[in-house]
Parts: C-alpha cells; sequence; structure tokens
C-alpha cells in the first residue's frame, strides 16, 4: 500500500496525494491494526522496531528515484528530503538497484542445460535429500519470522541459499572420496563450479537488496528462533489484553512498556535530581548496566546513572523477577529493540494538596551490544526454565502456547507513559 503510492515516484509528492496516503494509512491502523501480529502484514516489519519500516521506505524510494536521476541527484535528495546524513548510509541506499532480482538465473534450468547430463544429476543430488539440501531448506523455512506467503523471492533466493551451501558440503566429501583419475571427479568439480557461480549469483542479488530483506534472509539459531516465538506470543498477549491509556499518579522508578515498546520512567525526588535529568536531556549519555549472580540468576538488577564529573545525583535501579513471564519478556524486547525510552518525571503538590505527575522529558537509552547480548542470554535463560519443553514456532505468525498461559495468568506490564 505503501510503496504503490506515487509519494514515493517523485521526491516532492503533490499535497493531495500525500493526504490520500496517510488517510490510507490511518484507515488501516483503525480499523485493522497495523500491528496486528509480531511482523506487519507478515513481512518482517517489527513492531518494536519502526524504524525498520521506515528505512525500507527509504530504501525503496532511492532505489526507484535511482531509475531516472544521477547517484548524485538521489544522495543530495536523501540527505534534504529524507534527513539522511550518514555518508556511508547514503552511499548504500543511493547504489541500490531498482530490480536486483532482474538478472538471477534460475538455478535448476542451469543444471538442465548442461551438456553432460550426470552433471545435472550430481547437482539436482546434492541439492536435494542425498546431500542434505531438502533438510537445509526445512530448516530454514521452518525459522523465518516472516509469511512465506507475502514474499517470493525471498523464498526463492533463501532457498537457494541454504541448498547451495548444503550441495557445496556434500560435492567436497564426495571429492575428497573419489580417487584420483576417477572420470566422475570431472562431473563432480564441474558441479562445484556451478554451485559456486550460483552462490556468486546470490552474493549479488543480496548486496543489491535492503537491509531488511538481507535481514529475513539470514540464518537463525535456535535461541533466536525461540525468541521470536516468545515475543509474538507477548506482542500479542499485550494487544488482547491491551491496557487503556488513563491519566495515572504514581511516582516511581518503574519499568513497563507503552505498546509494543519497552518504556521506563524514572521518578525524580529533588531539585538537584531535576537539574541532573535536565542536563542528561540536552547532553545525552546516560549509562546503565546490570547485575545478576550469574546467567541463570532469577533476579536481575539494572543500574541507570549520569556521567560526568563527580556525583550527578541521578541514579536509577529497575529489579526483574525473572521467574516472572512478563518481566522475562521485558527484558527480551529490550535487547531486541537495543534501546529503551526512559521518562524522567516530577511531582508536584499544588495549593490545594492535589498530587500531580510532570513530564520533564524523555530520551533514549541505547543499549551497548555486549551488555544486549548478556542480557537477551539471561532472558532467554529464564524463559527456557519457565517452559523447558517449549520450541520456536512451526510459522512464522504462531507464538509458544505454554508462554501464553503463563502470560494470562500474570498481570499486564503498566504503561509508564506520561501524557504530554
Amino acid at each position: 500500500m505503501l510503496t504503490s503510492s506515487p509519494v514515493f515516484a517523485v521526491p516532492g509528492p503533490k499535497v493531495d496525494e500525500l493526504n490520500e496516503l496517510i488517510d490510507k494509512v490511518q484507515f488501516g491502523f483503525e480499523h485493522d491494526g497495523l500491528i496486528n501480529t509480531i511482523v506487519l502484514g507478515g513481512l518482517g516489519l517489527l513492531p518494536w522496531s519502526p524504524e525498520s519500516t521506515y528505512m525500507l521506505l527509504i530504501e525503496y524510494w532511492a532505489a526507484q528515484r535511482g531509475r531516472t536521476v544521477p547517484r548524485t541527484r538521489v544522495e543530495q535528495e536523501l540527505s534534504e528530503l529524507w534527513d539522511t546524513m550518514d555518508s556511508r548510509v547514503l552511499a548504500a541506499h543511493s547504489s541500490l538497484p531498482s530490480f536486483p532480482l532482474e538478472a538471477y538465473p534460475d538455478l535448476w534450468e542451469r543444471l538442465k542445460a548442461e551438456p553432460d547430463f550426470r552433471v545435472g544429476n550430481a547437482g539436482a543430488m546434492v541439492l536435494t535429500q542425498r546431500g542434505g539440501g531438502d533438510q537445509a531448506w526445512e530448516r530454514w523455512i521452518s525459522t523465518r519470522p516472516w509469511s512465506i506467503l507475502k514474499a517470493g523471492h525471498l523464498v526463492g533466493l533463501g532457498g537457494d541459499l541454504v541448498r547451495c551451501q548444503a550441495a557445496q558440503r556434500a560435492l567436497s566429501r564426495l571429492l575428497d572420496q573419489t580417487p584420483p583419475g576417477d572420470d566422475f571427479r570431472g562431473v563432480l568439480k564441474r558441479a562445484t563450479k556451478v554451485i559456486q557461480e550460483q552462490l556468486d549469483h546470490i552474493s549479488l542479488a543480496v548486496e543489491g537488496m535492503s537491509a531488511i530483506e538481507y535481514d529475513l534472509l539470514r540464518e537463525r539459531s535456535r535461541d533466536e528462533h525461540f525468541q521470536d516465538g516468545c515475543l509474538t506470543t507477548f506482542q500479542e498477549h499485550l494487544l488482547q489484553r491491551y491496557q487503556i491509556s488513563s491519566p495515572f499518579y504514581e511516582h516511581e522508578t518503574t519499568h513497563g512498556t507503552w505498546g509494543p515498546l519497552p518504556w521506563w520512567a524514572i521518578a525524580l525526588h529533588d531539585e538537584h535530581e531535576q537539574r541532573a535529568a535536565e542536563a542528561l536531556l540536552k547532553r545525552g549519555g546516560m549509562q546503565l548496566s546490570f547485575t545478576a549472580k550469574n546467567h541463570d540468576a532469577d533476579e536481575l538488577l539494572i543500574t541507570c546513572w549520569g556521567p560526568g564529573p563527580g556525583p550527578s545525583g541521578l541514579t536509577a535501579c529497575l529489579r526483574f523477577n525473572l521467574r516472572d513471564a512478563v518481566h522475562a519478556c521485558e527484558l527480551l524486547l529490550l535487547t531486541r529493540r537495543q534501546s529503551v525510552a526512559v521518562d524522567f518525571l516530577t511531582e508536584h503538590i499544588d495549593e490545594w494538596d492535589d498530587r500531580e505527575i510532570h513530564l520533564v522529558g524523555t530520551m533514549n537509552l541505547a543499549i551497548d551490544g555486549e551488555v544486549g547480548a548478556s542480557l537477551a542470554d539471561i532472558a532467554t535463560r529464564a524463559l527456557r526454565r519457565l517452559m523447558p519443553r517449549a520450541s520456536g514456532p512451526a510459522i512464522y505468525h504462531d507464538g509458544v502456547p505454554s508462554l501464553e498461559r503463563l502470560l494470562n495468568s500474570s498481570r499486564l506490564p503498566r504503561i509508564y507513559r506520561r501524557p504530554r
């Protein structure tokens, strides 16, 4: 719906075209719920990463513009119209081809066209059951966090990739077992060359794709597949029992969610802390660390503080009970998001002794890669302890039934978003 709009065909859309697109998006949100599953429309766009949707649209727009204007013009428009400033991102976006699979060859047709039919037969053998290609394909397709019905080009390309990799390993073993001088060595070597050429074509096609498509193609570990299922279940849980956002008056430091995003609140108790928070909002750089006895701990403490010379007067501690499925899912969501929004709140008593909570400001706190990996491991271990026999989903939109039962018996994360 978005990419078919004329808004993405020219750099400056007409007002009525832009309004029409906005109306379509608003209608879809109000009637269908654009985040009614873990992926938007089964396309692998994650609700806890709206930036991925934004990035995909930029990449699509840049590829289409590159069909009609020079690369330097695309970079200029990316900077001026899309606020893209990073030179590496500009270079990557402006070099995307409009049709990355236009010249991609059909692997099976190439094998059929081989003059020596034995080469085609050997290639087909190692690409399917005998060489482990079928098993590699089944393992890959079963771990996709997106609908195979919505992205046929990724299914074809990814299937070729994992089959060719398995075939390459199988051919290498066969060559090792075939004696020198055996006539069949020539057949195996030719089949190996065809497979390698196809892998080169795959690499070229992948280089021309968007960053989102690249991530959707890659192999996923057993833990990632399990995490996908847990996050699918958690997001569905939030949407099915969605909290009603209403004014509240708690003045406390705590963790929670706002919609599909992790969202924290830090309570400020005096003017010194408020000044420290205001300084942090201006310069950024808030730090995060965690404390746990080990990676199998049942409790974890995350500490946030403001850096700088001398005591900042601003330190916040958030406790996660990893025997609680909601807390474990929150922690896993935090690591996938790789950042968390933090509200700074103050409490005020007016002249009628009524309590009011004010939002001083909100900042984005990035999660360091090494810290994030450790937290993801801790959250995953905790969820596996809670569900010792659970595995990842069978298809992309399936959740984890045992986790669903745990979540349904738990309280919801609270919405800690302060009204602006």
